[in-house]
């Protein structure tokens, strides 16, 4: 039996009220049996036993809902695939908020409530007029512990080796220590996390050891797309300038990629140890800090295999930027036109949020295009300057024509295009920043 299929669960009842305990009773088991701790579990039973109870009064009786519980090591994924109609995402957004006036809104409350019961979630078209509902629920990890950390002293010999469990959360432990003030993934504040996300698979790892046993550096890689992985690092800790420990660990990501049907490779926030003259620049983000000061971070990419290139859609506000980033970085792109022709719309939009508030940033994303964009993104920049978060971003998914339309609402907001992370969602990526000061 495959990992895949004994990390999953899976079953499918029709959409009536009689089969709601069944739901959650299915999805609390399941839970817990991925090891997600007993109050992870409960928060996402809760968020179960709304959904369903929602889909129920919205659905006819004879409608499937099926949900599929999965684990990705250091978390669970609830996935809910449902018949399409009448589904009201707007609950889903960060700022929605109740109207106990409004009868329509006090019916989506318990959508709202699961929306919060969960770190992240995904919303998908699927073939048959279904939609996925994805929920993603997180392991509760103890924060870095304030132990000794060992001393680490330049290695005159080393070998580049996959890690077991216990290196990795010494390898996240030394990151977080060797690499204060720098960017760095907010996983490194937790190394049980970090250990769970290489063991479940979807991240990799190669650490540098010393014929004793120690971690003198590290590089951690994932899928960021279809086609492109993303590498953070590579970490070394105290070692020679003329060390060839970065280049080694660089070198081992590189193989390993290599014999994946991944065209490139992409390092959004590097360390002053990447090697840079293996990449090309994909331009440059604005970090703000808090007392007005700021600081460039480039980043960078890397072919791995020949592009044969795609298409891209784009509203015509962006052409002339894409033009230019694929000129420069000789990417054969066919640009497609979105416009609006006066076409039906809906009237709500969706927005994702993902915080890293040890780095004070957040990123947008979009799950549903609607008529208030531009409301509701003036909406979570108003929630984002109560919290006083500096660095907000928004990717936008070229593969995907319906997320063009938010480019008129983000430009009358203050972003800016400044970034194109070739094939890092369904197509490229298009990384808009902030500049106005919340």
């Amino acid at each position: 039996m495959s990992k895949k299929t004994e990390n999953s669960a899976y079953i499918r009842l029709f959409a009536t009220a009689a089969f709601t305990p069944l739901a959650m009773a299915f999805v609390e088991k399941a839970a817990v049996g991925l090891k997600l701790g007993q109050t992870e579990a409960m928060s996402l039973t809760l968020a179960t036993e709304e959904i369903f109870s929602y889909l129920c009064r919205i659905a006819t009786s004879d409608q499937p809902v099926e949900i599929h519980c999965s684990s990705g090591g250091y978390y669970v994924r609830a996935d809910f695939l449902f018949p399409s109609d009448d589904f009201n995402m707007r609950a889903f957004n960060l700022t929605a908020t109740v109207s106990f006036d409004d009868e329509a809104s006090l019916e989506e409350m318990g959508l709202l409530i699961a929306s919060r019961a969960v770190e992240r979630f995904y919303i998908s078209e699927e073939k048959g007029k279904r939609l996925r509902l994805s929920l993603i629920k997180e392991k509760a990890y103890p924060e870095t512990i304030t132990a000794e950390i060992p001393e680490v002293k330049p290695f005159r010999d080393f070998s580049i080796r996959r890690p077991d469990s216990d290196a990795l959360k010494l390898f996240a432990l030394l990151v977080k220590h060797h690499y204060q003030g720098q960017i760095i993934p907010c996983s490194f504040n937790y190394p049980g996390k970090v250990a769970d996300m290489v063991d479940g698979g979807e991240y990799q790892a190669v650490l540098a050891i010393s014929p004793g046993g120690e971690v003198g550096g590290g590089i951690i890689w994932r899928w960021a797309g279809l086609k492109t992985m993303e590498c953070f690092g590579p970490y070394t800790f105290n070692q020679a300038p003329d060390s060839p420990m970065s280049n080694n660990l660089l070198d081992a990501c590189l193989g390993y990629i290599a014999r994946t049907h991944a065209v490139g490779l992409i390092n959004r926030f590097p360390t002053n140890d990447l090697p840079v003259k293996y990449f090309e620049t994909l331009g440059a983000l604005t970090i703000f800090g808090s007392r007005e000061q700021s600081s460039s971070v480039t980043a960078y990419f890397r072919q791995m295999q020949e592009d044969a290139g795609t298409s891209v859609w784009s509203s015509p506000e962006l052409e002339q930027f894409l033009q230019g980033e694929y000129g420069r970085l000789f990417l054969p792109r066919k640009i497609l036109p979105v416009m609006d022709h006066g076409e039906m719309k809906a009237p709500f939009s969706v927005l994702s949020a993902e915080f890293d508030r040890s780095q004070d940033m957040v990123t947008l994303r979009a799950i549903r295009a609607g008529t208030d964009a531009y409301r509701n993104l003036s909406g979570h920049m108003s929630l984002f300057s109560r919290e006083s978060i500096h660095n907000v971003f928004f990717e936008m998914d070229l593969g995907l024509p319906w997320q063009a339309e938010f480019t008129p609402a983000l430009l009358k907001s203050a972003f800016k295009p400044m970034l194109v992370l070739p094939y890092a969602g369904q197509g490229d990526i298009i990384v808009f920043q902030l500049f106005r000061k919340l």
